[in-house]
């Protein structure tokens, strides 16, 4: 892949193996990642994505290949341009949200005035002013997830590397982060998961890992369609017949119906529903699924 003048983040033949394990960690990948954009890194444990964003910090060397960020190849220097959230921060817990927030802006050379106003402004948005003066051990952890969300955002970079941030919260803690998230607007976010949702909720685009490799690169934006199984009477056929942008995937018989497989658009689909109805042809039940979603289960496997 050709690096271009525009993109943010320029990963190019990337590779990284561990001598302890038999199979690299990257294997020769490549993409780009532009301002503001969305992306999202998925892959099970051990895939690679740990290793990928050490390697964009600059905590790991790569065996082979380049990384550019903001134009920059010395990646040291680069790491003024990005701020980044893990799935565990461990040995904080003697410390306020205060005292983070300030030591972050006094490492990341923030000027005094301008740490003071940030800090306030961070705790806010955070919603974690009334806990500021408090000890982290006493923390959730989504409280603690949102404190080094906005640790990371201290210095104001306009690269955000998440990893895992959301793994272990409860539903209402991940709602919370989401919406912070969602108010990133200007913010170009790599954000590593397994969870499908997760990223599909936060990402316009889907990078996925399988040992070390990448597999699928997607733009979810241009994904309208969706996978539907449904059971019906065998007249479903005839309909479906005058309905053929709805491409039949799977077919399978049942005792008294058949069980149909389908790809279609979401309104196609429930202009074929009102058509069953209006037929009187039953519909026992049906489930859908996103593409990416049956991408991912039928490419990946759980595998190092």
């Amino acid at each position: 892949m050709s690096v271009t003048q525009s993109s943010i983040i320029a990963v190019s033949n990337l590779s990284k193996s561990y001598a302890q394990q038999a199979v690299p960690a990257v294997q020769n990948i490549s993409f780009q990642i532009y301002p503001n954009e969305k992306v999202g890194l998925i892959g099970a444990n051990g895939s690679g994505k740990t290793t990928l964003f050490r390697l964009l910090l600059h905590l790991l060397k790569p065996d082979q290949g380049g990384i550019t960020i903001m134009g920059h190849s010395d990646l040291e220097k680069a790491k003024g341009y990005m701020g980044y959230v893990a799935e565990h921060q461990e040995g904080l817990e003697n410390f306020t949200p205060n005292e983070v927030l300030y030591y972050s802006g006094r490492m990341s050379l923030t000027q005094p005035d301008k740490i003071a106003s940030r800090r306030i402004e961070l705790l806010k948005w955070a919603g974690l002013e009334s806990n500021q003066d408090d000890l982290i051990a006493g923390f959730s952890k989504g409280m603690r997830q949102r404190l080094f969300l906005a640790t990371a955002l201290m210095a104001e970079p306009p690269i955000l590397l998440l990893d895992e941030p959301m793994s272990g919260l409860d539903p209402d803690s991940q709602n919370d982060f989401l919406k912070l998230l969602g108010s990133l607007k200007s913010y170009t976010i790599l954000y590593a998961s397994h969870q499908l949702s997760e990223v599909e909720e936060i990402c316009d685009r889907i990078i996925i890992l399988q040992q070390g490799k990448i597999i699928k690169d997607l733009d979810i934006r241009e994904q309208n369609q969706e996978i539907i199984q449904l059971e019906a009477d065998r007249e479903m056929l005839a309909l479906l017949s005058r309905f053929p942008d709805i491409i039949i995937r799977t077919r399978s018989e049942l005792k008294s119906h058949l069980k149909i497989e389908i790809l279609a658009d979401v309104s196609r689909f429930q202009e074929l529903l009102t058509e069953s109805k209006k037929l009187g042809i039953p519909i026992y039940r049906f489930k859908s699924k996103s593409i990416l979603e049956d991408l991912y289960h039928q490419n990946y496997s759980d595998k190092r």
